[in-house]
């Protein structure tokens, strides 16, 4: 938790300046207006300055305060930012669907509302007992078809629906995809070989491990066989390389950096909570598992746990 909460005291700190600079940036600079343009009239745009910043970007500042001092009213906050920045970014999405014009102001929120959410679900008291519990005991068959139903879902949501909005909402704003030499061809073999990192780890936890790769539903015995001998989250390099390799494919800046911002999430919100609780239930084997096993460079030779 401690990790966590550094890590939220420098977002909250560069979110709540990031406003105030931005808003600085239109009222100095008005013709860089047109860029962030809501309708036909400055007015629709520049009225957002008061809830801004007074609500986001103070608000911000003052949770980022809160988590280094660890004030006890952090979660009320967290949750004031949060409830904020949601609104104002569905508003402005609703506005731009309306009206066809505001999406980069929608494509910029959307990554801070993402990141203040996670930071306030990572943050809570009760997230990590409601988050992380054992699966119930089951045939192996079973925690199979559980697995692989898991994967449909989440594949088909974070591989394809949300990269091919983020693809459309790219052409709003203007971003060109790219192309390179063999991109049809090389990004669907990384990312078979990428996917495959993942099904490995998730047959492995479902048959050793007797449980999924969802937290909800996790693994009651540790894991430290298969591909996990070699490195310790490879379902978590798999799901970030997916998407990368998708992006290639698509020849989509947006989707590369969707990606990275995922595993960026992963690394400092729920990394941290994923090994505390492994901590407690598996105690020295999974520290010496850790010690032995690093996180995302896998080792040469096989761990073999004794």
């Amino acid at each position: 938790m401690k990790k966590i909460r550094l890590f939220a005291t420098i977002y909250f700190a560069v979110q709540g300046l990031a406003v105030l600079a931005w808003w600085i940036l239109l009222f100095s600079a008005p013709s860089s207006r047109k860029y962030f343009q809501m309708g036909e009239s400055e007015t629709t745009l520049l009225a957002f300055w008061l809830p801004d910043l007074f609500l986001l970007a103070v608000g911000s500042l003052v949770v980022s305060a809160f988590c280094w001092f660890g004030n006890r009213f952090l979660q009320i906050a967290i949750w004031f930012v949060v409830g904020t920045i949601s609104y104002a970014t569905f508003y402005c999405l609703a506005f731009a669907m309306m009206t066809d014009s505001g999406w980069l102001g929608v494509v910029l929120m959307f990554p801070a509302m993402i990141w203040s959410g996670n930071f306030a679900i990572g943050l809570s008291p009760t997230f990590k007992d409601l988050m992380f519990r054992n699966s119930v005991e089951a045939k192996t068959s079973w925690i199979l078809v559980k697995t692989f139903a898991q994967i449909v879902v989440v594949w088909s949501l974070i591989l394809f629906v949300f990269p091919m909005l983020i693809v459309w909402i790219e052409t709003k704003i203007g971003i060109t995809q790219f192309t390179f030499p063999l991109q049809k061809i090389i990004s669907p073999i990384l990312f078979v070989l990428l996917s495959s990192i993942g099904v490995s780890g998730a047959i492995t936890m479902a048959k050793i491990g007797r449980g999924t790769p969802l937290p909800l539903d996790s693994a009651t015995k540790l894991v430290v066989s298969g591909i996990y001998s070699f490195v310790r989250n490879p379902m978590a390099i798999s799901g970030i390389g997916q998407g990368l390799a998708v992006g290639l494919f698509l020849g989509s800046p947006l989707v590369l950096l969707y990606a990275l911002m995922g595993g960026a999430i992963w690394q400092m919100i729920f990394r941290p909570l994923e090994e505390e609780d492994l901590l407690e239930r598996f105690g020295a084997d999974y520290e010496n598992y850790r010690a032995n096993v690093r996180c995302w460079v896998p080792r040469r030779k096989k761990f073999i746990h004794r």
